[in-house]
């Protein structure tokens, strides 16, 4: 795979754009931002084209649940699914940056030029491994490292913040 390419699945559609691109869904998918949370009681707003699917006033959701203690967050991009009629949950978007590790700190990844939050519950995997790591990698990341990172897009602050990380190759 070519460095600093992201990937986004969603709904099982994957779509493939440059780092640095604004990683947006198609026109038509039904895009909210978080607005207000309480547990999993969650307000959303339209997002962009989707605004207008919104009828321009905030929809009552149920968060999907996360897991190792995440949750989302204000700004937080989601799509507002349905899965009965009347019950609408609000599924986080994620997206994956794959490349090459330029820069570690201890509260931050840069991967081909984007930079992500790291946060104590981020989950680490070493290769092909199907089960993560309690704590971070016996041998930490290093510049010249190949990882596949899994983030949470958060539109208000501008950030994404890593909550699976995937180390597939060493400097």
């Amino acid at each position: 795979m070519e460095e600093g390419t992201n990937r986004r699945a969603l709904f099982g559609g994957l779509f493939r754009e440059r780092s640095g691109d604004s990683p947006l869904p198609p026109a038509g998918a039904p895009v909210g931002v978080l607005v207000t949370g309480s547990g999993r009681d969650v307000t959303v707003r339209g997002y962009g084209n989707s605004v207008s699917r919104f009828a321009d006033q905030p929809v009552a959701a149920q968060a999907e649940e996360l897991p190792y203690g995440w949750t989302l967050r204000p700004g937080d991009l989601v799509l507002l699914d349905e899965p009965t009629p009347g019950t609408k949950v609000a599924v986080v978007l994620h997206r994956t940056v794959t490349g090459k590790v330029t820069k570690v700190a201890p509260d931050s990844i840069t991967v081909g030029g984007q930079t992500c939050r790291l946060d104590p519950r981020t989950v680490h995997y070493e290769g092909q491994s199907g089960e993560p790591s309690a704590k971070p990698l016996a041998e930490p990341l290093a510049p010249g490292d190949y990882v596949t990172l899994e983030c949470f897009d958060n539109r208000v602050e501008g950030t994404l913040t890593v909550h699976f990380m995937r180390r597939t190759g060493r400097a």
